[in-house]
């Protein structure tokens, strides 16, 4: 039953508000200002985030030095795209990848919930009084021009102007629907009087933001409702405070499928807007109070309950500032307690077999909102997944967990000592613990990104994904030759048992060598050089091993079946080394000096 009603709903939802519109030409009207004006509010935000290649995005990331830095980069935001869902959603994408840290984040959610009000004196000043829609009329002519350009900056002011366009339409037509209903039927007929009014009203409110995803929609709504005489001064101050909190759902939605870091920004969004509602409501008399006093300091007229409106909704979020402001630093030591982040297995901690199944930890869908953060929580991920391929090739050559600790001298000395049965770990079920299902969520997230990139972008994220693939092959690799080796390790034929020792400490080495990959992150030559040497090493290594087995062959040392044996492994420690080089020049390809420090201790060897 319940799956039937879930697919008849929305039909009949659409069947209702057909009959409603043929019925009515208001309803019709009104209901395509409101389409409109949501539709102009996405091409808007499309706009700013093309516009200059990412400007907003480049401004937000400005913002993480400090709250007040924040906080007005937040409300200077939220003026320009007039979307303080955008902003926050940005938010959100930019402190689950590292980009802002979060203080920046909350600072940006507080700005934003004030620069929501510039719409309403936006509108209330002038968006009810001038013809939107003659206004209109250029914008869309040349925005849809400037859209169909290939150059970024001017296809963003084309999507821009288009989105400008397309609010003053939908404004327009909204005006144009409630004037309509005169005459028809009287909403203001049906209003509630005192709290149950006031509760009623912030409940629609939040239902007509939740279904339109758009607190900007509701409010434009509000005003021209109000000043159709379509709704009373007093149920329009409460659908403002539902606005706001019918707000918070889009940002709940995006940190479903966000990490810890994000979510806490949605935590931040919907702290506020609950305390500043409550607050608000205990305080509803006394706030009215102050909006009559500054209306009368204004010179306002008594009926001018447009612009009145406009300051509630001003001294409503002044107020939520207020209220949380002292808080803040209070709030991101206590944000940052509840919603920890994910940390990484620790490199040389003990049996990998022991240790929770592995997922990705930095991938999220939030971070598909925009190439720069896609791009790094990847970059993120392929360095997890770097360490994971680092443990796991450790592991399955049975090489000492401390393997970082060591010398290649130690190291020449601890591959010929014996391996304990309970310490020989099975590569298989580690490639499958510990590889597979970050891999599998890295290929996952690159469906997805659907984004625009730049070229420059679309070879970063090629790269990304070919050092992912390398990583992954040097894993499997190592478990081809572990199948052999587990089994020759502790043989009797002294050849066999050195040959072995031999390509476990090629396979040390290889790791040992991957330390100093980030003191090339920066010289595309270094790395290239690197590249050649290893390769050099690879050849004298393989050459020398191949003319052992040679002369153990004559010499009735080997078999031709073993010395089969052991060409093939070594083909396969060629291939963890080679793999593994390349995955990690990959990657220091894409790390930045001053990440280069921070990531250090990461490429501490298992």
């Amino acid at each position: 039953m319940r799956k039937i009603v879930g697919q008849v709903w929305l039909p009949a939802l659409l069947l209702g508000l057909l009959g409603l519109m043929i019925w009515s030409t208001a309803v019709a009207t009104l209901a395509a200002g409101v389409a409109l004006f949501v539709l102009g509010i996405g091409r808007l935000e499309e706009g700013f985030r093309a516009f200059s290649g990412g400007a907003l995005e480049r401004w937000l990331k400005w913002s993480t030095s400090g709250l007040w830095k924040s906080l007005l980069v937040g409300v200077v935001s939220t003026a320009m795209v007039q979307s303080s869902t955008l902003v926050t959603l940005l938010g959100i994408a930019f402190l689950s990848a590292g980009l802002i840290n979060t203080l920046g984040g909350v600072g940006l959610v507080l700005g934003a919930n004030l620069g929501t009000t510039s719409g309403a004196w936006l509108i209330a000043l002038a968006g009810l009084k001038l013809d939107m829609a003659q206004l209109s009329m250029p914008m869309l002519a040349f925005g849809v021009f400037l859209a169909r350009r290939e150059a970024g900056n001017w296809r963003g002011l084309g999507l821009a102007l288009l989105g400008i366009g397309l609010l003053f339409l939908g404004i327009d037509l909204m005006k144009t629907g409630f004037s309509g209903f005169e005459g028809a039927f009287d909403l203001g007929r049906y209003a509630v009087e005192g709290w149950s009014g006031v509760l009623l009203f912030v409940l629609i409110g939040a239902l007509a933001t939740v279904i339109m995803q758009s607190s900007h929609a509701t409010l434009v709504l509000t005003l021209a409702a109000l000043a159709a005489g379509q709704v009373q001064y007093d149920n329009a101050l409460a659908l403002v405070i539902g606005a706001n909190l019918g707000s918070t759902a889009t940002a709940l939605f995006a940190a479903i499928g966000s990490n810890n870091a994000g979510r806490r920004i949605a935590a931040t969004h919907l702290i506020f807007n609950l305390v500043t509602a409550g607050g608000a409501l205990l305080l509803l008399h006394q706030l009215m109070a102050a909006v009559e006093w500054l209306a009368d300091v204004g010179g306002l007229a008594p009926d001018a309950h447009m612009l009145k409106l406009a300051i509630f909704h001003s001294l409503y979020n002044v107020f939520g500032l207020a209220l949380m402001l002292p808080w803040s630093f209070l709030l991101v030591r206590a944000l940052e307690r509840w919603l920890p982040d994910g940390e990484p297995l620790p490199e040389g901690g003990g049996m990998l077999s022991e240790q929770p199944r592995t997922r990705a930890l930095y991938i999220n869908e939030s971070a598909l909102l925009h190439a720069d953060t896609a791009l790094k929580v990847l970059d993120q991920e392929v360095q997890h997944l770097a360490q994971l391929s680092r443990q796991v090739v450790g592991a399955a050559l049975y090489l000492p967990s401390r393997l970082a600790e060591l010398t290649p001298a130690e190291l020449h000395e601890q591959v010929r000592q014996p391996v304990p049965l309970a310490m020989r770990e099975d590569a298989d079920a580690l490639y499958e613990r510990h590889i597979k299902g970050v891999y599998a969520d890295i290929v996952d997230f690159l469906s997805h990104v659907d984004v625009s990139l730049l070229p420059e972008q679309q070879q970063a994220m090629l790269n990304a994904t070919t050092a992912a693939r390398d990583l992954v092959s040097a894993v499997k690799a190592a478990k081809h030759l572990q199948s052999n080796l587990r089994h020759q390790i502790d043989s009797t034929q002294p050849a066999i048992r050195e040959a072995y020792m031999r390509l476990r400490e090629q396979g040390g080495l290889s790791l040992l060598e991957l330390r100093h990959w980030l003191e090339v992150a920066d010289d595309a030559e270094a790395r290239g050089q690197r590249l050649e040497d290893g390769e050099a090493q690879d050849r004298l290594f393989a050459e020398a091993f191949q003319r052992e087995l040679q002369q153990q062959l004559r010499n009735r040392e080997l078999d031709g079946w073993q010395a089969t044996s052991l060409l093939n492994d070594l083909h396969y420690m060629l291939r963890v080394r080679r793999h593994l080089r390349r995955g990690h020049a990959g990657l220091a390809q894409r790390v930045s000096t001053n990440e280069a420090q921070r990531l250090e201790q990461a490429v501490s060897l298992a």
